[in-house]
């Protein structure tokens, strides 16, 4: 699942210099008009070392996401295990938390285009923990499947809608948004819809 990989300090380096390369280009150009000689020579890499760690400039982004994801696992998973009586809030609002700490990072899976990347990533976290997640829910497999991407698809809109409109929330308001929405929706739909006044 989600294990941090062991790299060499120097293959640690060449990945964020040429992510950092990667985030500066975007500024100003668009993704798909960026070549791999560009960020090659904004890392300041060669092509080879550029070989040695990514297949392509896609690879750039995956791996960081990828990092980003083993990071906030076992940061906040050994926390959240430790303190066992907290309810799925303390997840959320933890993940919350560090994308607002990684606005580099989702600006620029915005920018490529390459945001399934963090819906598949959210998705993971959940199905880790899906048994504190939405109890409401009959644990029935082709329903539960159904549920988990659209609680993930669901956070991935709402960070994408923030970062994009200038995070004028703090992030911790952004649990209260997001579990308010999911029950208004369920209330709506099945439940007593005077608890929506």
């Amino acid at each position: 699942m989600f294990e941090i990989e062991k790299l060499d300090m120097r293959v640690k380096y060449t990945r964020e210099w040429t992510f950092e390369a990667l985030y500066k280009l975007l500024e100003i150009k668009e993704y798909d008009k960026i070549n791999i000689s560009e960020i090659i020579i904004k890392a300041g890499i060669s092509r080879a070392t550029f070989y040695r760690n990514f297949r392509n400039k896609d690879d750039i982004v995956k791996i960081k996401v990828k990092m980003f994801f083993e990071s906030f696992f076992q940061e906040t998973f050994n926390s959240y295990k430790a303190i066992d009586h907290l309810d799925e809030t303390y997840l959320i609002n933890s993940f919350f938390i560090s994308i607002d700490e990684h606005e580099k990072l989702i600006s620029t899976v915005i920018k490529t285009n390459l945001e399934y990347l963090m819906e598949t990533g959210i998705l993971q976290i959940i199905n880790t923990q899906k048994e504190k997640f939405y109890k409401l829910v009959t644990a029935n497999e082709n329903i539960d499947k159904y549920t988990m991407e659209i609680v993930a698809s669901s956070a991935w809109t709402l960070v994408s809608k923030w970062i994009k409109t200038g995070k004028k929330e703090k992030a911790s308001e952004l649990v209260e948004i997001y579990l308010n929405t999911f029950k208004s929706v369920y209330i709506a739909l099945f439940g007593d819809k005077s608890e929506l006044k």
